[in-house]
């Protein structure tokens, strides 16, 4: 019950740290919270050489297409990048034959996967990626 209480909580707020979460997920009875490891999360800002390649890129391979700046919950070594400095982005192109759903459920499963097409379009992004950023 208290898993399902406290993911009905907005975290999303940015004045809103995990140790205050974890403080309003203590108000319910019978809890004992233990953290075991909290790291801050990082960002890149979308204002950057690289963004503006991958949207260029992105448009290119998909016509009409949007790049849009989106956070989501995980680990990645970009945090470590991050912190010393440097820009980083998770950017992928999948295939439009799966869904989002389905695509997610790809990764970091039992049976962790991409399709043909999917790895075939990443591949030409960060092909394209790396030349438009070494001419400019």
């Amino acid at each position: 019950m208290l898993a399902w209480r406290c993911s009905q909580l907005d975290t999303s707020r940015p004045d809103r740290s995990p140790i205050e979460f974890l403080i309003v997920c203590a108000r319910f009875r019978d809890v004992e919270l233990i953290v075991r490891d909290h790291e801050d999360a990082t960002e890149s800002p979308a204002d950057t050489p690289l963004w503006n390649t991958l949207q260029r890129v992105a448009a290119g391979l998909f016509p009409g297409s949007a790049t849009v700046p989106l956070m989501m919950m995980g680990a990645t070594d970009a945090r470590f990048f991050r912190r010393a400095g440097s820009v980083a982005y998770g950017f992928g192109l999948f295939s439009q034959r799966i869904s989002y759903d389905d695509y997610s459920s790809m990764f970091h499963g039992d049976n962790e996967r991409v399709d043909q097409e999917s790895l075939r379009l990443s591949t030409e992004l960060w092909d394209a990626t790396a030349r438009d950023l070494l001419s400019a």
